[in-house]
């Protein structure tokens, strides 16, 4: 088992810095929301083929829940990544680079990550306001609640592109690293 980067360059018993506890929150908060959106939509299409091979008859209101759960799934997922540093990127030529230089290029990458996905968040609102009043067919449920997952997603990626900052700015030298190695974390 391979320890966090934060465990490895803490001293024994130090508790980890309040940024580093504030991207574990987010981190388990939208992996939960994943966990949780992944299991209705299973239950709910389990449900379906067993409702159709028992009795024969159609549950219509099954082949809405995608519509409302999957952009939570996809979106909390992404943030959750992002949390852990796991997200894709292409380090190569900025690893190699002398320490002032990477933290200037890291500094910068994030502030423009956070400003994007702060514009994407209030752009996003626009499209819940439209779809408010668009209705699913027979649930009745407004498309704006599955809308509200990118809204949520795009604060959650701009909030942790901020604690990226604020983590260089107060001394983060494995900024550019993930915080848990693949499947330590597990579920």
């Amino acid at each position: 088992m391979k320890l966090s980067e934060e465990s490895r360059s803490s001293e024994v018993g130090a508790p980890p810095s309040l940024l580093v506890r504030s991207k574990n929150a987010i981190y388990h908060t939208f992996k939960w929301i994943s966990i949780i959106s992944i299991v209705v939509m299973f239950l709910s299409l389990l449900m379906a083929v067993l409702v159709r091979y028992v009795f024969s008859t159609n549950l219509g209101w099954v082949t809405e829940v995608p519509n409302l759960f999957f952009p939570w799934l996809t979106m909390s997922a992404i943030v959750a990544a992002a949390a852990k540093n796991e997200h894709i990127g292409i380090d190569l030529v900025v690893e190699k680079l002398p320490r002032l230089p990477r933290k200037i290029v890291v500094l910068t990458v994030d502030g423009i990550a956070m400003i994007a996905f702060a514009t994407m968040a209030v752009h996003a609102l626009d499209v819940v306001e439209i779809a408010g009043s668009q209705r699913l067919p027979v649930t009745g449920l407004g498309m704006s609640w599955a809308y509200w997952a990118v809204v949520i997603g795009f604060i959650g990626l701009a909030v942790d592109s901020l604690m990226n900052i604020a983590i260089v700015l107060t001394g983060g030298d494995k900024f550019s690293e993930p915080q848990v190695s693949h499947g330590e974390d597990g579920i």
